[in-house]
């Protein structure tokens, strides 16, 4: 009998989060960014209401980029980490490491883009 890891033994990465170990770092760093500046963005006081348009911007953005990391890291969880959430393909391991949170692979990338630029320019053509 195979003896388990402690970390396999206490349940809390599952065995396909070995293989992805720098990327479970790098999303749960990246977290830890995300979380720091959602607080500096609140802590701060704006002097202006184009500060005050540009905060507002940062914080949906950071906190838009946070809800990709841990739906990131709950894939890992869940064992689903590095499939495609569109077709169910593997995601290329080349875009996994430039973009460890991504839940797409390249095609169903390209066709939720093509998609969003046919309902922008359909909605501006009138």
């Amino acid at each position: 009998m195979a003896s388990l890891s402690p970390a396999e033994s206490h349940g809390s990465v599952p065995r396909q989060g070995l293989q992805y170990a720098d990327h479970r770092q790098r999303l749960q760093e990246e977290r830890r960014f995300r979380l720091e500046q959602l607080a500096a963005l609140r802590a701060e006081t704006s002097a202006t209401p184009r500060h005050e348009s540009v905060a507002r911007v940062l914080r949906t953005s950071a906190t838009a980029a946070l809800g990709e990391i841990d739906a990131a890291l709950a894939r890992m969880e869940q064992g689903r980490y590095g499939l495609c959430v569109g077709c169910g393909r593997q995601i290329a391991p080349e875009r996994l490491a430039v973009l460890p949170m991504a839940p797409l692979c390249m095609s169903c990338h390209y066709n939720e883009q093509n998609c969003h630029l046919a309902a922008t320019t359909s909605s501006q053509g009138g």
